[in-house]
């Protein structure tokens, strides 16, 4: 927990030190203050491209070596992207200290910002893919004849991605869109068929995802018999940071398959509690994720793994209504929240 960084030193000359262990703020970056683009994406008005990767400290060597500038080593850490208030268009990357941003350029501190000056982005910008893996596979082995078989999985569009606290707009092609929730992880580094026991390692972060999903399409998708399409082809919300493993080693229930984390989970919608459930409960764990994806491509830094539902409703749906707020919450991980535009 924490960062270890007492007496960092920052080119603007400031000097922060550490807050107790467990009091690490990203409250800064959860809070809803809506911000609304006509094309609801974070890089289409924007300028992003796949050259817009986030300058965070390099992955493996963040949690062991420290960054030039800072005197300790930096150890679980809450990753972002964020703009400023005053310089809208720019995307920065750097980590979230206390109750404060600061800016990195992937080896040194840069700048030092307020809360309340900056606007938080989706933790990547343009991944090179986005997967959705539907734990429900490990039930259907006479399906594939295997003792153990991968957790099913289907694409979706990098191009729909915005980030936290952002107001989007219902779909004109349907009547009743819902949302589902997932945590996803990013990778950190190329890997293929990577054995279950050096998965974890491949995992930059982890942060929160929300997905609106247009049901009456999604059953149509279903009765032709293929895969989510234009059902899930609008909005998929990633934020508000990424929290690296390091971060989550004492609530690591078990890691027998891979690390399973104690992470309770709150949904609400419109301010009230519509849904509980607890990240240990998914059906397949992380590494069993990245295992299944490695097995039949390259897995590249930057791509995103989401994992879920987490804390699925009992039956039915949610039709989402002009004004409706999300609010998909887990502990450590943060908060994120999404609006229907009016």
């Amino acid at each position: 927990m924490g960062l270890a960084l007492a007496g960092c030193i920052f080119r603007n000359g400031g000097t922060i030190q550490p807050p107790p262990p467990r009091l690490l703020n990203i409250g800064c970056l959860s809070a809803p203050a809506y911000s609304s683009h006509s094309t609801h994406s974070d890089r289409s008005e924007r300028g992003m491209d796949r050259a817009d990767v986030p300058r965070y400290p390099a992955p493996r060597a963040a949690r062991l070596q420290p960054l030039r500038g800072f005197q300790g080593n930096l150890r679980g850490v809450k990753l972002c992207r964020f703009e400023l208030k005053s310089s809208p268009g720019q995307a920065r990357s750097g980590i979230v200290y206390g109750a404060k941003i600061y800016e990195t350029d992937g080896a040194n501190p840069i700048g030092t910002y307020e809360a309340e000056d900056v606007r938080p982005l989706s933790p990547v910008g343009l991944p090179p893919s986005i997967r959705f893996f539907d734990p429900s596979g490990l039930a259907v082995e006479t399906l594939i004849g295997e003792e153990k078989p991968a957790p099913f999985y289907t694409y979706g569009n990098p191009a729909a991605i915005v980030g936290p606290s952002m107001i989007v707009p219902l779909p004109t092609f349907s009547n009743a869109v819902d949302f589902q929730n997932y945590i996803a992880v990013v990778i950190a580094q190329q890997g293929m068929n990577v054995p279950i026991e050096q998965a974890d390692e491949m995992v930059l972060g982890i942060t929160l995802c929300t997905v609106l999903v247009a049901r009456d399409v999604e059953r149509v998708e279903k009765r032709v018999g293929v895969g989510a399409g234009r059902s899930r082809d609008f909005t998929i919300a990633l934020g508000p940071v990424l929290t690296t493993p390091d971060e989550l080693e004492e609530v690591v229930t078990d890691d027998s398959r891979g690390r399973r984390y104690k992470l309770p989970a709150t949904v609400k919608l419109n301010g009230v509690e519509s849904r509980l459930g607890d990240i240990e409960d998914l059906g397949c764990t992380i590494a069993e994720a990245i295992v299944g994806a490695s097995e039949s491509v390259l897995l590249m830094p930057g791509d995103v793994l989401a994992i879920g539902p987490v804390a699925p409703r009992e039956e039915g749906e949610t039709v989402l209504d002009p004004g409706d707020e999300i609010q998909f919450a887990v502990e450590r991980l943060g908060t994120l929240s999404l609006k229907i535009a009016l």
